[in-house]
């Protein structure tokens, strides 16, 4: 018997070797190597990012105080040529470099180590700390001519402050233990530092004026995330003594980043308009006129990076289109909007430019390739792939990644990416995982996605669906969620499942759902409005919208007054209505949870919630929490057991 099924395993061994099929593990994609802060040189010849890699250690025995599951994580600064080539490897030290930058002057490469600033010759040899007294720099940039350092930190306690803290035990005041941070100024080769802001507001991003003599800052009124994520206001200050310029917008609201025109006449951000979180609106404030217009006023754009032009008279801005990342020339005053031909990566990081504007970097990824280091050239349209982080993807069988469209119930055109898994055979529809995006205000971009290639690699199709109340449709697609919620996004997302039903695309007895975040809010919706699926997993999803008002860092106060049009006190049959507790007991859907012990955003409670409404319904439900993890899992081993169980739920209720 034993000789007639070796040569039969062989044959299938050689058959499957000759078919080149080799799928990913979960090991092989959790492992992935990431690059962060791509930043280019002033000369455009040069690029420094920081590599993060995860290596699972098959040889690590398990001790009491141990949580990493054998898994290490490191990250190194690296620098490449911008036309590629072989990567140097910049940093050796154990503690990990970020927010690297380039000197003005190019010589060498600047980052946050340790709560110090670094700097690192390229001509080689050790960093160097820059002394910067008692602070703790959280970001840094030095003035355009390389001879001062500003950054920001938060005051250091006093002596008495923490005698007071010491004999309460150690008591905290709820919402009042933030602690703001200040604007300083230090010498390039270090010193005592200056304190340019008084402290009663909280600095969360700055920028030297061309001269220096000005610093364009964004400041929040507290350092507690519910002000600082989302309710900032954009002012100019002057260098020498901090004393305020002007104030250029009258009101707090969601702003990305601010920079200033080359001319030093001008500054420019990114600002919501009628939004909550959606940049809409790039604000160009002129100083002499004190006069502001939207430079973007041709488009209805999700504005995700700018730059300006040498002259002062454009700005190249980043903006996401449905499922695709898209570039523009912008007039300065808002006259005129051209694309730049791009080839259809997806742009994944904020932009860096070099001295001359002409070259932007930043890195991106496609379907079947995850994010590497990029360089675009914004006057002829070449886009240059400068790095290749993770060679052996290419000889993955990957599911290959589509474009749907389908129109709403209500008349909207939709978009979303569908993950066909390899096992997908002529004919025959293979099940379907639904995967809504969080947020709601996020989108899903078609761009790699280890998470829907794992589960398309043992045997679903991946539908992430960009449903209205998202971004990159525009402003009157994202409102339209407004006291609506969960209806909307169930309605886009059920008629997208439908039309992949239509076409062959999906079987409808072997349907499954899950999402995180705000894609667990929808998962939870949804099983509790529909038995179609046969078994779900909420990942850190809001189960009480009440619950979630009162505990959340940020889903609260503005965010409420946007989503729910009011608060729970005040109008209680709003929240009632998007409220996903009340339609818990008609749930039927075997039902996993997966939750972060420490997530201030969606916090457990709202998991605890979920599984206690559950199990009273005798529905088959699991909990699983993991200790130490916010609301974006970071621990390698947790991410690894999650994604584990999450696919065993599903084969356990579809074969």
């Amino acid at each position: 018997m034993r000789r007639k099924i070796v040569p039969l395993l062989l044959l299938i061994l050689i058959s499957a070797s000759a078919l080149g099929e080799v799928r990913p593990t979960l090991e092989e994609l959790v492992s992935l190597r990431s690059a962060s802060a791509p930043q280019i040189s002033p000369d455009g010849t040069s690029i420094a990012w920081v590599l993060t890699t995860r290596k699972r250690d098959a040889t690590a025995k398990p001790s009491d105080d141990d949580r990493s599951g054998g898994w290490k994580t490191e990250r190194q600064l690296y620098v490449a040529s911008a036309t590629g080539g072989t990567p140097r490897q910049l940093t050796y030290a154990k503690e990990s470099p970020s927010s690297p930058q380039w000197l003005p002057d190019g010589s060498a490469i600047a980052f946050l180590r340790n709560h110090k600033i670094h700097v690192l010759a390229m001509e080689g040899g050790e960093a160097r700390a820059i002394e910067t007294g008692a602070f703790e720099p959280q970001g840094f940039a030095y003035s355009p001519d390389g001879k001062s350092i500003a950054f920001t930190a938060t005051a250091v306690l006093t002596a008495e402050e923490k005698d007071v803290k010491w004999r309460s035990g150690g008591a905290k005041v709820f919402e009042g233990e933030w602690r703001n941070a200040d604007l300083f100024v230090v010498d390039a080769s270090g010193g005592e530092p200056r304190r340019v802001t008084n402290g009663k507001e909280h600095v969360t991003a700055f920028a030297w004026s061309p001269d220096g003599r000005r610093f364009a800052l964004l400041v929040a009124e507290s350092a507690d995330p519910y002000f600082a994520f989302s309710l900032m206001v954009p002012k100019v200050i002057a260098t020498a003594d901090g004393a305020l310029v002007r104030q250029l917008d009258p009101q707090a609201r969601a702003v990305g980043s601010i920079r200033w025109s080359p001319d030093g006449k001008r500054v420019a951000w990114e600002k919501a308009d009628q939004t909550l979180s959606l940049l809409n609106f790039l604000a160009v404030h002129d100083l002499e006129s004190a006069q502001t217009w939207n430079a973007a006023a041709k488009l209805d754009p999700t504005l995700a990076g700018f730059v300006w032009s040498t002259d002062s008279r454009s700005i190249v801005i980043h903006v996401y289109e449905k499922t695709t990342s898209r570039f523009y020339r912008v007039a300065a005053d808002g006259s005129s909007a051209k694309p730049i031909p791009f080839d259809g990566r997806v742009v994944r990081s904020s932009l860096a430019h070099d001295r001359a504007r002409q070259i932007l970097a930043f890195h991106s990824a496609t379907p079947m390739s995850p994010a590497n280091v990029t360089t675009f050239d914004v006057t002829s349209g070449a886009t240059r792939v400068v790095t290749d982080l993770n060679p052996e993807v290419s000889g993955w069988t990957l599911g290959n990644a589509e474009v749907v469209r389908w129109k709403s119930p209500e008349g909207a055109e939709l978009e979303g990416v569908l993950t066909v898994t390899p096992d997908a055979k002529p004919g025959v529809p293979p099940p379907l995982m639904v995967m809504p995006h969080g947020g709601p205000d996020s989108v899903t971009s078609n761009d790699f996605s280890a998470w829907a290639h794992y589960f398309a690699a043992n045997g679903f199709s991946v539908f992430r669906p960009n449903y209205r109340g998202g971004l990159a449709y525009g402003r009157e697609l994202y409102a339209a969620n407004r006291g609506r919620l969960g209806v909307i996004e169930m309605m886009d997302i059920e008629s997208g499942v439908d039309a992949l039903i239509r076409a062959g695309k999906a079987d409808p007895k072997r349907l499954v759902y899950g999402g995180w975040s705000w894609g667990g809010y929808l998962t939870t919706w949804t099983i509790g409005h529909t038995n179609r699926y046969r078994a779900a997993v909420v990942g850190a999803g809001v189960t009480d919208t009440v619950l979630q008002y009162a505990t959340s860092d940020i889903n609260h106060g503005a965010a409420a007054q946007w989503e729910f049009q009011g608060n729970p006190w005040l109008q209680p049959e709003r929240f009632a209505r998007a409220n996903p507790l009340h339609s818990l007991a008609k749930v039927r859907t075997p039902t996993l949870i997966i939750h972060g012990e420490n997530d201030e955003r969606v916090p457990l409670p709202n998991a605890i919630v979920l599984y206690r409404a559950l199990k009273d319904a005798d529905t088959p439900v699991r909990l699983l929490t993991y200790p130490d993890e916010p609301h974006g899992f970071t621990n390698s081993a947790h991410t690894m057991h999650m994604l584990t169980e999450w696919l065993a739920w599903y084969r356990k209720y579809v074969p």
